[in-house]
């Protein structure tokens, strides 16, 4: 059993802490700096879980204006000051909305909101209650993590916590708030790297190569990200939900480009972290196993293993892309757009930059990784070369 050292526990208290104050700061500050964002003015305490008790009615509706189809329903009220009260509920659908909320049937849980109007009280459906599926998802996941993994599974969970807070607490506010998205999301990326090899590996020679062989393969994907961005003069509209975007610009200005940009960046950085942190550890393991190995056939070593990496977290990355993208792609068929638009549209390129940008990210990790390992390993090299001839 390996011993556990007091100056590794210092180094995991310490990388916990500091994480804990960036977390707390970092997100104060940026949430500081979010504008005033208009909503539809929702209230989160009218929004109520109920279960269906009774399906009362269905009829088509012929008036266009009003919907195409009306159910009535009976529920009741999970919880909250109108827990067990029974309603009925005259839901209208659209066309959108029968492939969202349709059917419903008796014991369904739903998500209702309440509205009132000059004292006559409304409840509408708004979804499917999921939080109890998505809460035993999690938590399934979460435990086959610590079961597996053990010690270094929950150190995983730890920093995929502190990672998931970085994102949507420090660089989403930053979106929103305008600010340099080039800066920020390289910054964030940084403390990923370090925070998440540390908490799983502390700090040694394998870390160490790790996360600088990530931040090499990061550093690529941005350049590549940067300069085909400007050279092929991307807005960065690239679908409807862009458009979206473009519609608030006068309330909420964003910097499409730089939202193209930190998905790039976000969306390959764990592929990185994967290919890199999977080297060092192979090199590691192949230097124990054999301790007479030069500095030169351990490079070689790392690039090997790095080219059956490579072809896989390639596929991964771009099969990635491709499942996210699916919806659009689809339509693109449906409709028949003609070759030569599909490939010159700023969608297509964006779609193959993200692709290209992530991969050579990898790419490039693999021989920084080798290379930084076999240099930090090479007075170990050394040492038992000398112990064997004497």
């Amino acid at each position: 059993m390996k011993k556990i050292k007091i100056n590794d526990v210092a180094v995991y208290v310490a990388t916990i802490l500091i994480s804990i104050l960036i977390s707390y700061f970092g997100s104060n500050y940026f949430m500081s700096l979010v504008p005033t964002i208009p909503s539809e003015g929702y209230k989160n305490d009218e929004f109520h879980q109920a279960k269906i008790s009774q399906i009362v009615s269905e009829r088509v509706i012929s008036d266009s204006f009003e919907g195409d189809l009306e159910v009535v329903f009976k529920a009741v009220i999970s919880s909250g000051p109108f827990q067990h009260r029974e309603i009925t509920v005259t839901q209208v659908y659209d066309d959108a909305m029968v492939a969202q909320l349709y059917p419903l049937s008796m014991g369904d849980s739903i998500v209702l909101y309440r509205s009132v109007f000059d004292q006559r009280v409304e409840w509408r459906l708004v979804s499917f209650a999921r939080s109890n599926l998505i809460g035993i998802l999690v938590a399934l996941f979460l435990i086959l993590i610590i079961l597996f993994g053990r010690w270094q599974g929950f150190n995983a969970i730890v920093s995929l916590g502190f990672t998931v807070f970085a994102v949507f607490f420090i660089l989403v506010p930053a979106i929103l708030a305008n600010l340099n998205l080039y800066v920020i999301t390289l910054g964030v990326a940084l403390y990923i790297i370090i925070m998440s090899f540390v908490l799983i590996g502390g700090i040694t020679k394998k870390t160490i190569a790790a996360s600088l062989g990530c931040m090499g393969g990061i550093l690529v994907a941005t350049l590549l990200a940067i300069t085909f961005t400007t050279l092929m003069r991307m807005s960065g509209i690239l679908s409807e939900d862009y458009v979206h975007l473009v519609f608030i610009e006068n309330d909420l200005p964003l910097n499409l480009t730089g939202i193209l940009f930190v998905s790039i960046v976000v969306g390959s950085l764990g592929a990185v972290m994967d290919v890199a942190m999977s080297i060092a550890s192979s090199l590691q393991e192949l230097m124990d196993t054999a301790p007479s190995i030069s500095v030169r056939q351990i490079i070689f070593s790392g690039m090997s293993i790095g080219k059956d990496i490579m072809g896989t977290m390639a596929n991964t990355l771009i099969l990635a892309y491709i499942g996210s993208s699916l919806p659009t792609i689809l339509l693109m068929i449906i409709y028949a757009k003609p070759v030569n638009l599909l490939i010159h549209s700023e969608y297509m390129a964006a779609e193959v930059l993200q692709a290209v940008a992530g991969s050579l990210g990898i790419l490039f990790a693999i021989p920084v990784t080798s290379i930084l390992s076999a240099m930090l390993y090479r007075n170990r090299v050394k040492q038992r070369k000398l112990a064997t001839k004497m």
